[in-house]
């Protein structure tokens, strides 16, 4: 075999081997269930505050086997709503449905919609959504008047009732601070030394007028005693509690040569 002859089919064979390599990592890249949004994130601009905004996130199963949607979950102020069809076929779409009640907020607000399906590879998925929430119409705006009336109480008033400590927090407070105190729509909380305990316990109590934080105690309208609140400036002496670890994300199989699907055997 001349030079010439060896150089073409040393290509050839290198050409085949790339196509057969490419077939086998996209026929992979969607092996399984697979869920593709349209977009991850949304701005509503401008919204007079308490006005309620709604938009949609399409999204498809790009996968080869059914895509179950398991649940959505927001922060408060949120709501997200599954499909009623959460089993999706390969290339079904579909879509999540998201309102916001900017009662209660000023300022930018933003809110984090996690989505969990049985993608192996993207299990939870973070969708976005921003508003700019002008509460100019409201001069005399104050946090507490709605977070802890009929509207919202369920979630930050009545569930407070006899708690104190790591319990209280877990079940008023991690809506906008988090569960580890890592910040949500609300700043993170650290370790803090004894001496800043009075401005703790004020802003507890009276909150901070102009902003998501209302006053929590029973004299401002909300649900703690000074005995609950005193519990949570002194749970915030200890270090927070470390984040969860991250999922591990499924491993994908390497190509194999000579795959019984690839275009060797076709």
């Amino acid at each position: 075999m001349t030079r010439g002859a060896a150089t073409r089919t040393g290509l050839a064979i290198l050409v085949a081997c790339t196509v057969l390599s490419c077939t086998t990592l996209a026929r992979t890249a969607k092996a399984g269930p697979r869920i593709q949004f349209d977009h991850m994130e949304h701005h509503f601009g401008r919204v007079v505050q308490g006005k309620i905004v709604e938009t949609s996130f399409p999204l498809k199963n790009v996968g080869d086997e059914d895509l179950i949607l398991l649940e959505a979950t927001t922060p408060c102020g949120c709501t997200a709503v599954l499909p009623e069809k959460t089993v999706l076929s390969p290339g079904e779409e579909s879509r999540i449905d998201v309102t916001y009640d900017s009662a209660a907020r000023a300022g930018e607000v933003e809110r984090i919609i996690t989505v969990r399906s049985n993608d192996p590879v993207e299990p939870v998925v973070e969708l976005r959504v921003v508003a700019d929430v002008d509460a100019s119409m409201h001069a005399a705006f104050e946090a507490g008047e709605t977070l802890f009336g009929p509207k919202c109480g369920e979630c930050h008033y009545d569930p407070a009732k006899d708690l104190t400590g790591q319990p209280l927090y877990d079940a008023v407070c991690f809506f906008c601070h988090g569960k580890e105190r890592q910040g949500k729509t609300a700043p993170a909380l650290a370790a803090y030394a004894d001496s800043v305990d009075p401005y703790l316990t004020e802003m507890i109590a009276r909150g901070r007028a102009g902003t998501e934080m209302p006053g929590f105690a029973r004299a401002e309208g909300g649900p703690l005693s000074p005995d609950q609140i005193e519990s949570l400036v002194k749970l915030l002496h200890a270090e927070p509690p470390p984040p969860p670890p991250e999922p591990e994300a499924a491993e994908e199989p390497a190509p194999a040569m000579g795959d019984s699907d690839g275009p060797f055997f076709q």
